[in-house]
């Protein structure tokens, strides 16, 4: 039994002593935690994603103008039946309001704001067209061209942009035999990848989609590097005749917001079946003290105009402009 106790006793003893070596003597014990210099450890079985995680950081601005506008959570959330909508600065430093901003859709005439870019960069203004019969005889809305009538680049362009006519659009497209790929190659210089066109009217088909966000930044570039689609875009009635001057064609703007809201300073408007209706609006001077311009987006609406004004009033509520 003596032996046996001995035996048992020397076990425990070597036992004890390794334990102790290794707790105690270990170059790989570590310092007690310190939570604000320790470094992040991956937990043993933990996905690289959760390991990565970041908590969100609450940041709280100074009541500066640098901060203004500050969403006042008084103001009811906005609902509105469009399938796409937005509002940001015309930069795109900023959205105020985005419903599906970034999902493919139909976007109709406002395609057309992509032609006028193209027939800006690549034509001469006071070049001379002469109307093809395949551009009179296109579907949708007309500015009452005729077959070999010849006309100016810039007649065209104020009879796209004014009265939305696909006929203009496809007059001043078949100009060139690449204008399509031009369109494609401008929106990939402007990084819209969820934007593509098959024609330049805007008319429904499969492959000719944009959305409410790459409508905004197509507008901004449009309106920011080609000061003329400003005026063009804000004219509410225009006379624009032939180049012999013996045909006369009276525009009148299809978006009905101008002139009714002071605020608005240009705008394009687009409808198709698919499409629905849309509408793209250039607004500013708000009495809000916001300095920058706000570009807000329509898509799919049963009620462009009537929603485009709902989300305007919306954006004088919904935030704090001034001090």
């Amino acid at each position: 039994m003596k032996s046996d106790f001995k035996f048992f006793l020397k076990i425990s003893l070597i036992l004890i002593t390794a334990f102790s070596v290794w707790y105690f003597g270990s170059p790989e014990k570590e310092a007690p935690l310190n939570l604000e210099d320790s470094p992040v450890r991956q937990l043993k079985g933990t996905s690289q994603a959760l390991s990565d995680f970041v908590p969100p950081t609450i940041v709280v601005f100074s009541d500066t103008e640098n901060t203004l506008p500050r969403r006042n959570w008084l103001a009811p959330a906005l609902e509105l039946y469009a399938q796409a909508a937005l509002a940001m600065r015309a930069d795109g430093s900023r959205v105020y309001y985005n419903k599906n901003m970034e999902v493919r859709r139909p976007v109709a005439s406002l395609t057309k704001l992509m032609t006028a870019i193209v027939v800006l960069e690549n034509y001469n203004l006071d070049e001379i067209i002469k109307v093809p019969v395949s551009a009179v005889r296109r579907e949708g809305s007309q500015g009452d061209l005729r077959p070999s009538e010849e006309i100016t680049v810039r007649s065209l362009l104020n009879i796209m942009l004014i009265d939305s006519s696909n006929d203009a659009a496809l007059a001043l497209a078949d100009k060139n035999p690449d204008f399509i790929s031009l369109m494609n190659k401008k929106a990939k210089e402007l990084k819209l990848s969820n934007t593509h066109f098959t024609n330049p009217d805007g008319l429904d088909g499969a492959n000719n989609y944009s959305t409410a966000f790459d409508i905004a930044k197509i507008f901004n570039y449009l309106i920011s590097h080609h000061q003329v689609t400003s005026e063009i875009l804000k004219t509410e009635n225009m006379v624009v005749y032939s180049a012999n001057g013996k045909i006369a064609h009276r525009l009148k703007n299809t978006n009905v917001l101008l002139g009714a809201i002071s605020e608005i300073k240009a705008g394009k408007t687009g409808y198709t079946e698919m499409a629905g209706g849309s509408l793209a609006l250039l607004i500013s001077d708000l009495r809000f003290g916001d300095k920058n311009s706000i570009i807000t987006v329509i898509l799919g609406s049963p009620d462009r105009f009537g929603e485009s004004k709902k989300l305007i009033q919306w954006l004088k509520e919904a935030y704090i402009w001034e001090k």
